[in-house]
């Protein structure tokens, strides 16, 4: 029998959330997760399977918890940028969320969150750096 889990999910999920605004998928390593969330690399992959894993999750609890904060929309870019094209699951949390959330603005919105995080906004850098 596993050892009981003794850590708040919501909690670490919030803080994977964070790194993955501020690294992007690719740039996240797992220690990146380990050293943000206090949790030990096994840990991690028992609540949640798989890096992979860990950013749907984050994903579904930001889409879920956040709905319309600047969090939402960092976590869909790097989705759309990183995921989307290779993986069907995030590619359909994405499209449901698209179909439930679509507004003229969807595109703008977008637009300027990408220029945000990429600097080109002067002072408007969402991710951190």
């Amino acid at each position: 029998m596993g050892r009981k889990r003794n850590f708040n999910q919501n909690d670490i999920i919030d803080k994977m959330v964070q790194v993955f605004i501020m690294h992007g998928y690719e740039g996240t390593s797992l220690d990146d997760l380990v050293q943000a969330t206090g949790l030990l690399r096994g840990s991690l992959y028992s609540a949640f399977g798989s890096k992979q894993g860990m950013f749907i999750s984050s994903l579904e609890n930001s889409l879920q918890q956040h709905a319309d904060d600047d969090i939402v929309w960092q976590l869909l870019l790097v989705a759309m940028l990183e995921l989307t094209s290779r993986s069907e699951a995030v590619r359909k949390i994405v499209k449901d969320w698209y179909e439930t959330n679509s507004h003229e603005d969807i595109a703008s919105e977008l637009g300027h969150q990408l220029l945000a995080h990429s600097g080109i906004f002067e002072g408007e850098d969402n991710h951190g750096k």
